[in-house]
């Protein structure tokens, strides 16, 4: 009894609350591995370099640009071209934007891109974009170490009606 006299008040007020924040966020979401057939993508782009956490802020930079030509943003797209645990943080490179119709026209800076339809391993996981990236990262890593298989890039990262999706061509 002296426990929960003690602890009671700061698991009530503290750590329940975080519980059910993590929960909410998706942060005890289940990740899914399979084979699909997924693109093709056209999209418009920025290119980065360094912290890949700055991916979010170029992805904005993107839609800001788009929007200012009056075209439509669709789902946030993001490519990862380099392996994060092989590469010094400032030698990271990756592309942020937006799927857009294809054949649209962009202003520089944006740049344009197709991925062609192609199958793919795709991670899935039904969480929030701060917590997705690392779920579906853990859970692709795990599969390739267990399959003897290594890491193919770019990968591919797609976020749509709250489910992330990861692609790593096959």
């Amino acid at each position: 009894m002296k426990f929960l006299r003690y602890f009671g008040p700061f698991l009530l007020f503290f750590v329940l609350p975080l519980l059910a924040v993590f929960w909410k966020m998706g942060g005890f979401a289940s990740v899914t591995i399979d084979y699909a057939q997924r693109g093709p993508y056209y999209y418009a782009y920025l290119e980065s370099t360094g912290d890949l956490g700055k991916l979010i802020d170029t992805q904005g930079k993107v839609f800001d640009a788009l929007r200012a030509d009056k075209i439509e943003p669709g789902m946030p797209i993001s490519l990862l071209l380099n392996n994060p645990m092989e590469v010094k943080r400032s030698q990271r490179m990756g592309q942020a934007g937006y799927v857009i119709p294809p054949a649209t026209l962009v202003r520089t800076p944006l740049l344009t891109a197709t991925i062609p339809a192609r199958k793919v391993l795709l991670v899935q996981v039904q969480a929030s974009p701060m917590i997705a990236p690392s779920k579906a990262y853990t859970a692709l890593m795990e599969y390739l170490d267990a399959h003897h298989m290594t890491l193919r890039l770019p990968t591919v990262e797609v976020y749509h009606d709250g489910v992330f999706y990861l692609e790593m061509n096959v």
